[in-house]
């Protein structure tokens, strides 16, 4: 069972800022300026400190960005929330679009560290 998924950072308020106060996720762990853990659903997104991973893991750790890997949000309505990231100044990528072999409505944006994040919601499927 996947219960989280931790990026490793250099300095956490970047993320707990877009996590929290922009994307609305729920911090429901905060170890000021080690750790912090947000409610996404069905499991956990988490940072934490490069520095004091490495310490435990004995080993040098990494925090490359970019598009490695796509964090996946189901929202309600993509337009409506692309709108309100829109009055918040977030820039997307690309204006929310219909991916019919998905069968989702998407938009993309990047968050505080070039991080490709993608808000999806189910479409209707096709009457046969």
């Amino acid at each position: 069972m996947l219960t989280h998924i931790r990026f490793l950072v250099d300095d956490l308020a970047p993320d707990v800022a877009f996590y929290r106060d922009v994307l609305g996720l729920r911090q429901v762990v905060d170890v000021p300026g080690t750790y912090a853990e947000f409610d996404a659903g069905g499991a956990r997104l988490a940072f934490y400190r490069a520095d004091q991973m490495a310490g435990v893991v004995g080993d040098s750790v990494g925090t490359s960005n970019g598009n490695a890997c796509v964090i996946c949000v189901r929202v309600n309505s993509v337009d409506e929330e692309a709108a309100r990231l829109a009055g918040l100044g977030i820039l997307l990528l690309r204006p929310p679009q219909d991916q019919p072999l998905w069968y989702q409505r998407v938009a993309h944006l990047r968050d505080a560290r070039g991080r490709l994040i993608e808000l999806w919601a189910p479409l209707a499927k096709s009457p046969a």
